[in-house]
């Protein structure tokens, strides 16, 4: 970049020609990297704000959609939970409607937690491994909920109960 006169006027970045602003330059720049936080959030804060905005006790086929694709925009990692989430999205169930030959309705609301425990219930009652709902149930108790504190509580809860048990 060019610093010339025009019309008389000094120059923009004069100061930076001093040994004095150069040294206020270094301290500008050390200072903003040494805040990266601040200025950029973290992968665990991003997702956090993914999951914010998605109540897992109502959500549509189509929001589950919108929600993986957040999550694994904001990089998360596409894990057991991030699979089983995206199997109960409408992509991917009318794909499977359309295999089937059968009718879907992708605008009914899911209650994602209500499904994990009774899936949880299901598979201790015939002697299966509950352990892949137990870890999607973790997986929605880590975000926060609309609804507030007391229905976060409840599905951690859940989550626990559900650990503790004997598989």
């Amino acid at each position: 970049m060019q610093n010339e006169l025009t019309s008389g006027q000094p120059p923009v970045f004069q100061s930076v020609r001093t040994e004095a602003g150069k040294a206020r330059v270094k301290a500008a720049v050390a200072g903003f990297q040494a805040r990266p936080d601040q200025v950029q959030p973290s992968v665990d804060e991003r997702i956090a704000s993914v999951k914010a905005r998605y109540n897992a006790r109502a959500i549509t086929p189509g929001d589950i959609d919108e929600m993986f694709d957040a999550l694994v925009q904001a990089g998360h990692p596409v894990t057991s939970p991030m699979l089983l989430l995206n199997s109960m999205g409408k992509r991917f169930r009318s794909h499977l409607a359309g295999i089937t030959g059968s009718a879907y309705d992708g605008t009914k609301p899911l209650d994602l937690a209500g499904v994990a425990q009774l899936q949880i219930q299901r598979a201790r009652k015939q002697g299966g491994n509950s352990a892949g709902w137990e870890t999607f149930l973790a997986f929605l108790a880590a975000q926060p909920q609309p609804g507030g504190q007391a229905q976060l509580d409840q599905m951690a809860r859940a989550a626990q109960q559900a650990q503790a048990r004997p598989h």
